[in-house]
């Protein structure tokens, strides 16, 4: 099985599914092997935290070896020897038990970590030892993954998730309703789909909002009218969202070329390819090729812009272009 990778902006549902691949892993006695956010702080903190995650398990604490188990407990000081524990303790893991890696957020890996599990995993995938391997992120994790292992990157089957189809998102509005015997009118349903965007992380919200207000109301159905109620918190909790990208993008100090950028995208007459678009931001913003390229792909991991599959540049989250722009008009 060759690795999964799942890319897309923050709340699209990337950690739901990894979530949910690690609890069907589960019920078929498959070994889950779950980390985020790998980053060194200190020497070997993150190392440990790995091997403190495959040998976390009770089950697995039941089979592994006395003499395994003393020997992952040692400390190398060095990532050799780090290496070399690490493909040990995981072949004895895979001769007791099929393996599933989760790696969520793996931009924010130790890159010399990252590079020894992708190396080392990828040649267990194709020696044919039951280990599998689903790895999440923003944006940027493509061209991190290209860092610290180029060849990896072109053996993966990958999923790329962000805004969906207007039929996706009326469905994943009424199904949840329906599964609870609500019934939701298609006024109502039209309403709600409004607000979204077609963005995953507002058709939760905009869910939750109706049945907040379904169950305020002591009501059973969802009408247009009960749908306007709920509209003003559904908008409160978008806008917070916004606001929350909006002061990412200025913590990066990058608020002034993400301006720019939507400038650019809107005023463009045909479809905006990268590199088209990371030239035009550098003569926007005086940058260099290198500049850009690097800014480029810090608006795309900061949920500012999305690539399609033939990289056309199109905004991530629609809806925020207009609160960027308003945010402008306010200064």
């Amino acid at each position: 099985m060759s690795p999964i990778k799942i890319v897309g902006p923050r709340g699209v549902g990337k950690t739901t599914l990894l979530t949910c691949a690690g609890e069907i892993a589960q019920e078929k006695k498959i070994h889950v092997i779950s980390c985020a956010h790998m980053k060194d702080i200190e020497p070997g903190d993150a190392y440990r935290t790995l091997i403190d995650r495959m040998l976390g398990d009770d089950t697995i604490e039941k089979t592994v070896s006395a003499d395994l188990r003393e020997y992952a407990e040692a400390d190398p000081d060095t990532h050799g020897q780090r290496h070399v524990m690490y493909v040990t303790i995981l072949r004895a893991l895979l001769r007791e038990r099929p393996v599933l890696f989760l790696l969520d957020e793996a931009v924010h890996y130790d890159e010399k970590l990252l590079a020894m599990v992708l190396h080392e995993n990828q040649q267990l995938i194709s020696d044919k030892f039951p280990l599998a391997m689903i790895i999440a992120g923003t944006p940027a994790l493509d061209y991190h993954l290209y860092k610290v292992n180029g060849t990896f990157v072109s053996g993966t089957e990958d999923i790329y998730i962000n805004q969906l189809s207007d039929e996706a998102v009326r469905d994943a509005l009424r199904e949840p309703f329906k599964k609870r015997r609500v019934k939701v009118d298609e006024k109502a349903l039209g309403l709600m789909a409004s607000w979204t965007s077609n963005y995953p992380y507002f058709i939760q919200i905009a869910g939750d909002t109706v049945w907040e207000a379904m169950q305020e109301a002591g009501s059973s159905e969802v009408d247009l009218h009960l749908a306007q109620e709920a509209e003003p918190a559904m908008l409160q909790a978008r806008n917070h969202y916004h606001c929350k990208v909006h002061e990412n993008i200025d913590r990066a100090e990058l608020l002034e070329q993400a301006e720019q950028m939507v400038d650019i995208i809107e005023s463009a007459d045909k479809e905006l390819l990268m590199e088209d678009a990371r030239q035009m931001l550098g003569e926007a913003a005086n940058l260099n090729n290198s500049q850009a390229r690097e800014v480029f792909n810090k608006l795309l991991d900061l949920d500012l812009i999305w690539l399609l599959e033939d990289d056309m540049v199109v905004p991530a989250l629609p809806s925020f272009f207009d609160y960027i722009k308003e945010q402008r008009n306010q200064i």
